[in-house]
């Protein structure tokens, strides 16, 4: 897979310009679940970890999300993809993985059917009481892809405008939040993009990376705008929360209720990762400004504490060093 690398130092509006792969990989994730296997597996290591089957992590992720998450030969790969490979081979884990819409994925992790669902999963409070989640595996801003011509710097510029997303997702929400939009939903991304060609569609909340590798891996794409939006300010959220899906949000790895001890043993592992590197590496690898990604906030740590983390938690940041 070829992979284009960005100056860590390029901003987020210049790290839109990245290329990837050729456009026909956006839909060729593969449906069938697929076990790849870790020389360290252990199975009885994972028995306390609250997995379907020791020694294996079930693994759900939404079709058509690169570069966040796909298959190639057998194996996860994007930037979740990477990163949980190297997580589950610290853990000593194979992976056995899936690919299906969004909304299957988050019911499916609900149920207990998948241990985990990984790819740009966005930490919500209505999720957290359904499943466990990680802690950040990094930090990504709220982003639309629109039709040429049109401009979308707030969320007044909605208004009157056709606006599509993944059922389920909390795009999905944020543009059902909105004054004065028309909310279209739509069981892929995919989906939403050929409307959003064929003129159905002003615009596309979509997740950032996923904009940008569509609109640069499909050359009818070539004249649409990425735009990222300005973030609504605490007193638009406190009377209408769905907007909160405007704001920049934490990309999380979202487990089911019965493997609550594996969310915590991957989060320890997360946690590392800003120490010691390893985010930066992968993500910088992908075209990802990593000090972008992986920079908190203080509304990073608000949100959860008090919700599924206790008082003492603080939202992972790199080191001032990096």
């Amino acid at each position: 897979m070829k992979r284009t690398r960005v100056n860590s130092s390029q901003s987020f509006a210049s790290f839109v310009v990245l290329a990837v792969l050729a456009a026909g990989a956006l839909t060729a994730c593969s449906s069938t679940p697929t076990s790849e296997t870790s020389d360290a597996a252990d199975p009885g290591a994972s028995a306390g970890l609250g997995l379907l089957k020791d020694g294996e992590v079930s693994v759900g992720f939404m079709n058509g999300l690169m570069p966040y998450i796909g298959m190639e030969n057998g194996k996860v790969t994007g930037v979740d993809g990477d990163l949980f490979q190297l997580a589950a081979d610290d853990l000593g884990l194979n992976v056995n993985a899936a690919g299906m819409e969004f909304s299957a994925m988050i019911a499916g992790v609900q149920a207990g059917r998948y241990d985990i669902g990984i790819g740009g999963v966005a930490w919500t409070e209505e999720r957290s009481k359904a499943g466990s989640f990680t802690d950040p595996v990094y930090y990504s801003p709220a982003l639309l892809l629109t039709a040429p011509g049109i401009e979308i710097k707030t969320i007044a510029d909605m208004d009157g405008l056709t606006i599509g997303a993944a059922t389920g997702s909390m795009n999905d929400d944020a543009v059902r939040a909105t004054p004065g939009a028309i909310a279209k939903s739509y069981p892929a991304w995919a989906n939403a993009i050929t409307d959003l060609q064929a003129g159905r569609l002003d615009a596309v909340n979509i997740d950032p990376l996923t904009a940008v590798y569509m609109r640069d891996t499909n050359p009818d794409l070539s004249g649409f705008g990425t735009y990222v939006v300005q973030a609504p300010t605490d007193e638009e959220v406190a009377a209408n929360p769905g907007l909160q899906g405007f704001r920049p949000y934490q990309v999380v790895w979202y487990c089911s209720p019965k493997a609550e001890a594996l969310c915590d043993s991957l989060s320890d592992v997360i946690r590392g990762w800003y120490d010691d590197g390893t985010s930066v590496t992968v993500l910088e690898d992908w075209g990802v400004d990593a000090q972008s990604f992986l920079t908190s906030s203080d509304e990073m740590t608000s949100i959860r504490v008090g919700v599924d983390r206790d008082e003492n938690w603080t939202a992972p940041t790199l080191k001032a060093s990096e």
